[in-house]
């Protein structure tokens, strides 16, 4: 069945993002002098004057030949190779997590608001390539271990403490065994399948197996994978991890900065004295000042000022930035003009401007990308028979299920006109208790508290027994709102999209190129 685009909207139909994402979408932010950039087009065009140095393009694209040296090339994928070498060519990227199969649907449709945002914005006098960074150093296994694929969760248990990138391919046999069986023998997975057992069988480790299989998916689309987990492209990252360990360089810039947005805004993350890690593959261990130097957080291994030098000048790949760094190690290595990310990662890069401006390191446009959610054409039609309108769907349920129980049952529980009685009576009582004494009207006031709750309850109760009456299609209401919100999550950040890509009939990765621009600021509602 053909998939295509029913319904966008603006951000500001729904109560959907943060306050801090809102204001930002809407320019509230700069307004208030918290940022000092536009969201729009021509704010990428002025990062086209970023500063971005011939060595380090050259010592990056010698690591991306490298690590693609193993494929034979698409057509885009040379032609975007060749391309980055060049002095006057771009980049926008977006990165995540290494979940297995890439985990929730949103990984892929950010991957595709990329790729769109490239093709919007590229000229030939300046090419902007779409780049996917893999957070191949990510150690937080637990929340990468797991896939809703049809309904069901598939996960790989374990308790590795390493950079998951460097999980060797073995440990993920069961997993794998587990997904074919689901996944079957259907003519229509055997591409998607086919795809999946490449990734898990000629992928060393978990950053391979990523790589192999987010390239199968958008190989004819020119993406560049990188993974910046290398010895080569960590010495670019060494001087940064200097002043970060020997000046607290990310605390300090950022504190007065965060304490504004504080005022108003719930903060993502919070700077360390030091935000990096010391890593090996089997740990990634928070290093943090001590007395005497420096040590891990659980004190297993320490260093002087001069080991912690030497460490961070001639073993520069031990060294690994934490969620407040990661965002700064990826603008040196990379000519970006813009990051596309999820409304909680933009939130926390809209605190990074003055860390940024610290170590002297160009500030892409932070971009947040489009929300998708897939309704089936039938729930859409049964939707349109009721009278329901879409957007009511991201209510509240509690709030939509009542309101839609209201609509069904008429003047049946509508108690409008019997509290405007009652409050007229109180109005009435309290004129005649004036004339008799002042202090009676505290009692009245009182007794019409009383009756207004009482009243209410019995709404409730003629509520409660309309539903019971209704129960049937409010259960069709319930079923189709957690369809879209599975446990009160938007259903982009749990479903897999492997079952979207894998018919072909679908046509879902060319719905969502032509879906509105990121600039547009919607949600969309895709019905199949």
């Amino acid at each position: 069945m053909e998939l295509k685009k029913m319904k966008s909207f603006d951000f500001k139909e729904l109560d959907f993002y943060s306050s801090l994402i809102n204001d930002y979408l809407s320019g509230e932010l700069k307004n208030k002098g918290l940022i000092d950039w536009d969201y729009s087009i021509e704010q990428i065009n002025k990062n086209k004057s970023r500063d971005y140095s011939s060595r380090t393009r050259k010592i990056v694209h010698e690591e991306l030949i490298k690590q693609y040296s193993r494929f034979e090339l698409s057509e885009k994928e040379t032609e975007n190779l060749n391309l980055f070498s060049l002095n006057n060519s771009f980049t926008i990227t977006t990165g995540h997590q290494l979940m297995l199969l890439g985990g929730p649907m949103f990984f892929y449709t950010k991957i595709l608001d990329v790729i769109k945002l490239c093709n919007e914005v590229s000229t030939p006098d300046s090419p902007v390539l779409p780049v996917f960074w893999m957070a191949s150093e990510d150690h937080d296994y637990e929340e990468i271990s797991k896939v809703n694929l049809f309904g069901k969760e598939i996960d790989c248990p374990g308790k590795n403490k390493g950079p998951v990138g460097r999980i060797e391919a073995k440990y993920f046999d069961d997993f794998l065994g587990k997904l074919n069986q689901i996944i079957g023998k259907g003519a229509q997975f055997s591409k998607i399948k086919k795809q999946i057992n490449k990734a898990f069988l000629k992928g060393e480790n978990l950053s391979e197996i990523t790589q192999i299989f987010v390239r199968e998916l958008f190989k004819d689309d020119g993406l560049l994978i990188i993974d910046a987990d290398k010895p080569e492209l960590k010495l670019l990252f060494r001087e940064v991890a200097k002043d970060e360990v020997f000046k607290n360089k990310s605390v300090k810039s950022s504190e007065g900065h965060i304490e504004e947005l504080n005022k108003d805004y719930k903060i993502q993350v919070t700077p360390r004295d030091i935000n990096l890690f010391y890593i090996d593959d089997n740990f990634r261990k928070r290093i943090i000042e001590v007395e005497n130097g420096f040590a891990t957080s659980d004190g297993i291994f320490n260093w002087s000022r001069e080991e912690m030098m030497f460490l961070l000048s001639e073993c520069s790949d031990r060294i690994s930035p934490n969620v407040i760094l990661r965002p700064v190690y990826q603008e040196i290595l990379l000519p970006n003009l813009a990051y596309v990310g999820g409304a909680g990662e933009i939130a926390y890069w809209l605190e990074l401007k003055p860390v940024f401006e610290a170590f002297n390191i160009d500030f892409p446009l932070p971009l947040v990308r489009t929300s998708y959610f897939i309704l089936p054409e039938k729930n859409k039609t049964w939707l349109e028979t009721q009278g329901i309108e879409l957007i009511k769907l991201f209510e509240d349920s509690d709030v939509l299920i009542n309101e839609f129980t209201k609509s069904l049952s008429g003047d049946n529980i509508n108690f409008q006109k019997e509290f405007e009685e009652l409050k007229k009576f109180y109005e009435a009582l309290r004129f005649k208790g004036d004339k008799v004494s002042f202090q009676l009207e505290k009692v009245i006031i009182g007794e019409e508290k009383r009756a207004f709750s009482a009243l209410k309850n019995v709404e409730k109760r003629f509520l409660k027994a309309e539903k019971i009456k209704f129960e049937q299609v409010l259960n069709k209401l319930r079923n189709i709102k957690e369809k879209l919100f599975p446990k009160n999550k938007p259903m982009e950040r749990v479903d897999s999209f492997i079952p979207l890509i894998s018919d072909p009939d679908k046509e879902f990765k060319s719905t969502v190129e032509n879906t509105p621009s990121l600039f547009q600021k919607s949600i969309v509602i895709i019905s199949s």
